[in-house]
């Protein structure tokens, strides 16, 4: 039985939780590595798992604990050669890959090769376990996690999710132009599983990102066809506009059509950094834009999004079951409430986590409710998100919110662009004087000393410093260094210091 987002959260998370439970009881406790030697190290029964208080009971996992073993976060059934203490495929599975074999294509040969019936089956198994599909995080907070996906993902479980892309307004008879580099990231590999796992997926033009397929290019690419949607994370969204405005007023471009939705992730997106992106889809000639905000990460093996423009990001409470905790106690807080976002995988094979802690605090929590855009009960995630730990820091003895610094450039009348570094008068010396050094590039037609006093006041009054000294610099230098490190995410904030 499927769950229906007709029925009220009670029944959802009923549902949700009691789904786990059984996962856990046939999939995680015999085949999973990691977590079968800790439910035995902690006195974990999983035939006694039947309150949520019960689940509690399952210590929180981190990326740190991924990182000491990823392979033993990997489902994987037992045999003379394993290295993990995992039990060997049950008899009662053995039987249903019979079952399927006897009841599939698999029964066929592959291009006229012929197979004997136990190759077949053996092929069958191989498709829940084996895994065919890896990708890795950008690395942006360190090394990067991998996940892996099986046959068995790629068609059971990511076709479901991958198809909540129709919650915003996605047609089959739509045009996208994906502007995600083509890199090992989910960012670009979850619009491949829209267009090539669910049915009637639609017309994607993937770019493969500014490298493969110059900016200027894509810009000429986008007025020579017309693109009901675009796909990008917000920092090269922004550049690519700029762009665009520049090519078109200088007549080395056309004009695209209206674009009807911007489906943005992979950074924060506040409601400035909203506000300057409508400007910019205004003077290209798209002023009705409706700019969707996404969400994901690898450890999730997939992303959400809103189903229109600020309703928040809606969650899957059928493949994941959610909870948001206090960032200090890690207790429940109420929905709701901020907190911190974690999730445990339900019926998913290749990578699985239980109880992951995201760090990723959600400063509107998360309701589960009906919404009232779109009519469907499910969790909804209410940004503004931010690290629960990273996102802020102490400059010059003050604690500052690290995104007030990109919202205070943005409300700067003449600012294009910019990045703003934390260092020390003496990096060696970590009890020296912290500076602030501002990096910015201007708008056509902008005073340069009315931007150095802009800047100086807003970010006094929005984040209470001062900046040490203010560079105006040419907007390519300025793009240079914001995707210097990854060549994905735009570093708006760089904090060098050494604590």
């Amino acid at each position: 039985m499927a769950i229906s987002y007709q029925w009220t959260p009670e029944e959802q998370r009923e549902y949700s939780l009691a789904k786990m439970f059984k996962y856990i009881k046939d999939y995680v406790y015999p085949y999973h590595p990691y977590y079968r030697k800790l439910f035995r190290e902690n006195n974990i029964d999983p035939d006694r798992l039947n309150s949520y208080d019960d689940f509690r009971k399952i210590p929180i996992t981190g990326k740190k604990d991924i990182m000491e073993d990823q392979k033993a976060f990997v489902l994987q059934p037992g045999n003379e050669d394993s290295p993990y203490d995992v039990e060997e495929i049950s008899r009662k599975k053995k039987l249903w890959y019979t079952w399927q074999t006897l009841n599939t294509r698999y029964l066929r040969d592959l291009y006229g090769k012929p197979r004997s019936f136990e190759e077949r089956v053996r092929q069958t198994g191989a498709g829940e376990w084996l895994p065919i599909h890896f990708h890795a995080s950008g690395g942006t907070t360190g090394d990067p996690v991998q996940s892996c996906y099986t046959n068995y993902d790629l068609k059971s479980v990511v076709p479901y999710i991958a198809g909540m892309m129709y919650l915003f307004g996605w047609e089959p008879t739509m045009r996208a132009l994906n502007m995600y580099s083509a890199l090992p990231h989910l960012a670009f590999f979850q619009v491949i599983f829209a267009e090539f796992t669910v049915d009637n997926g639609g017309a994607i033009f993937h770019t493969c990102g500014g490298r493969a397929i110059p900016t200027e290019r894509q810009v000429r690419i986008a007025g020579s066809m017309p693109f009901d949607m675009y796909i990008a994370i917000p920092s090269y969204m922004t550049y690519w506009l700029k762009t665009a405005i520049e090519m078109i007023e200088g007549g080395e471009a056309r004009k695209p059509d209206p674009v009807k939705i911007a489906v943005l992730a992979g950074e924060p997106l506040s409601d400035e950094y909203r506000d300057k992106l409508k400007g910019q889809f205004e003077k290209i000639g798209s002023p009705d834009v409706e700019i969707v905000e996404g969400y994901g990460s690898t450890e999730l093996k997939a992303a959400f999004f809103e189903c229109g423009e600020r309703t928040g990001i809606h969650l899957n409470p059928e493949f994941y079951f959610w909870e948001v905790l206090d960032p200090d106690t890690r207790e429940p807080v109420p929905w709701g409430e901020p907190g911190v976002l974690a999730f445990s995988h339900i019926d998913w094979r290749g990578t699985v986590l239980l109880r992951y802690w995201m760090g990723d605090l959600i400063a509107g929590g998360v309701v589960w409710e009906k919404c009232s855009h779109c009519g469907l009960t499910m969790p909804v995630l209410r940004p503004p998100i931010g690290r629960a730990r990273r996102d802020f820091t102490r400059i010059k003895g003050v604690r500052v919110l690290l995104t007030e610094f990109q919202n205070a450039l943005r409300r700067v009348e003449g600012v294009e662009s910019f990045q703003v570094i934390i260092t020390r008068e003496d990096e060696g010396d970590q009890a020296s004087r912290d500076r602030v050094l501002v990096y910015v590039s201007l708008q056509p037609g902008a005073d340069e000393e009315m931007v150095r006093v802009g800047v100086t006041r807003q970010l006094k009054m929005d984040a209470e410093v001062s900046p040490d000294r203010i560079e105006i610099e040419k907007p390519k230098k300025v793009e240079n260094r914001l995707f210097e490190r990854t060549g994905l995410k735009a570093d708006w904030v760089v904090d060098k210091r050494e604590f």
